[in-house]
């Protein structure tokens, strides 16, 4: 007796719902936000794509968070129509810039005078963070006050670790784990440039990294690899400082971090960017109507 189901799940559970769905004649709508099959290594992959391509092939309606996903999921499941783009909302307020909090500033080593250049998320094979760690070697003498602050944790991170001590940047490298939402906008309170350095490929050009809005909703200036999603979503004019490589991630970010007019002139239009397109009520507006279509399709 639903009105209709929105569907996260691929692997688990995505084909016994629209099995049961189909049986009560109760539309689906499958929310799609990243490759399922890719955005972890492992041994089942064949088989969790097989999933995603029924999935995505037997919703009846698909809503991808971003226009190379929709592309993507359209493409595997033989989509004609029926797939929308929703892009994810934002609660600008909770992230709105903090005053700086000294003692967490002190607790993590990082001097009033320091540029910081942050990454806040999971740390995916993909993440481009070894990637960052080596050009942050390379240029650390250079740039003494300049200080990288890693916020999260993943399958990545002892590696990461072990590769921090290898070139011996502890205290230039802060690694903070995983930190509850509430707290992070005191981390990025602390941050001069954030950074989205994920290695361009099928997995990140159809993620929608949210990590990148949030650092938009902080007034951090971005820099991050064109990854397809996120600059059809955003474009040229949003502010962000896009790179074509992850190798070119950090030299930016050192470059913007150096820069204060450079900074403000960024912040300024990814704030418009972000009123424009991330406001939660046209988001929930625009997922109601697509619920409404779900059901009067039913």
């Amino acid at each position: 007796k639903f009105d209709a189901i929105v569907l996260y799940a691929v692997p688990t559970y995505g084909h016994q719902v629209i099995q049961l769905a189909k049986k009560y004649r109760v539309p689906v709508v499958f929310r799609a936000l990243d490759v399922s099959h890719l955005i972890r290594k492992s041994a089942l992959g064949p088989l969790i794509k097989s999933a995603e391509k029924y999935v995505y092939e037997h919703a009846d309606l698909l809503s991808a968070n971003n226009p190379a996903m929709a592309e993507y999921c359209a493409g595997l499941g033989g989509r004609t129509e029926g797939t929308v783009v929703n892009l994810p909302p934002l609660d600008i307020s909770h992230f709105a810039k903090p005053i700086i909090d000294s003692k967490l500033q002190v607790e993590l080593g990082i001097q009033p005078a320091d540029a910081v250049i942050t990454y806040l998320g999971t740390f995916f094979h993909f993440s481009g963070l070894d990637v960052v760690i080596r050009e942050f070697a390379a240029k650390a003498d250079a740039n003494p006050n300049v200080k990288l602050l890693l916020i999260g944790g993943g399958e990545q991170d002892a590696e990461l670790r072990s590769l921090v001590s290898q070139l011996k940047l502890e205290g230039r490298v802060i690694f903070t784990g995983f930190i509850p939402y509430a707290e992070l906008s005191s981390y990025l309170g602390l941050t001069t440039v954030a950074i989205n350095p994920m290695k361009p490929g099928m997995v990140s050009h159809t993620a929608f990294p949210h990590k990148v809005i949030q650092y938009m909703a902080s007034g951090l200036p971005v820099v991050s690899t064109k990854l397809e999603g996120l600059f059809e979503t955003f474009g040229a004019t949003s502010g962000i400082a896009w790179v074509d490589q992850t190798d070119q991630v950090l030299p930016k970010a050192i470059e913007v971090s150096l820069d204060h007019k450079l900074q403000k002139s960024i912040v300024a239009r990814q704030d418009q960017a972000v009123q424009n397109l991330l406001n939660l009520e046209k988001a929930l507006d625009d997922f109601e109507h697509l619920l409404e279509r779900a059901r009067s399709k039913a």
